[in-house]
């Protein structure tokens, strides 16, 4: 768990940093680029429901391998919030798991990862 905190505290915004450097976008553009994203991105979850959280958890709790409607719906909502949060990384990130193939090329690997740390494993 350290890791991924230094990682998301450390190299993320160094990283978006770089990048902005790199792209040499005027300041106006990212700002509007970043409110653009932030408006797209609530208006994908407002229709999603922050039960699922608690659906998904119930299921793992009780042993059960989430369905692929929930494990897709919470992708949309990651997805919006990742739009959301400002930086170009986490909005090329929002908008992959807002596309409906990549979202159906994830479901299985998700589904086959918590049965195996959290369904089956005793």
């Amino acid at each position: 768990m350290f890791w991924v905190l230094l990682i998301a505290l450390l190299v993320v915004p160094w990283a978006e940093f770089w990048l902005v450097m790199q792209l040499n976008w005027p300041m106006w553009f990212i700002l509007a680029w970043c409110a653009g994203a932030a408006a797209v991105g609530a208006w994908f979850i407002r229709g999603e429901d922050l039960s699922l959280w608690t659906e998904l958890e119930s299921d793992i709790q009780n042993r059960r391998v989430p369905t692929a409607e929930a494990i897709d719906a919470m992708l949309v909502l990651l997805g919006g919030w990742a739009l959301i949060l400002p930086g170009l990384i986490s909005d090329a990130l929002g908008i992959l798991l807002l596309i409906p193939r990549i979202r159906a090329a994830l479901i299985e690997p998700i589904r086959a990862f918590i049965r195996w740390h959290w369904v089956e494993r005793v």
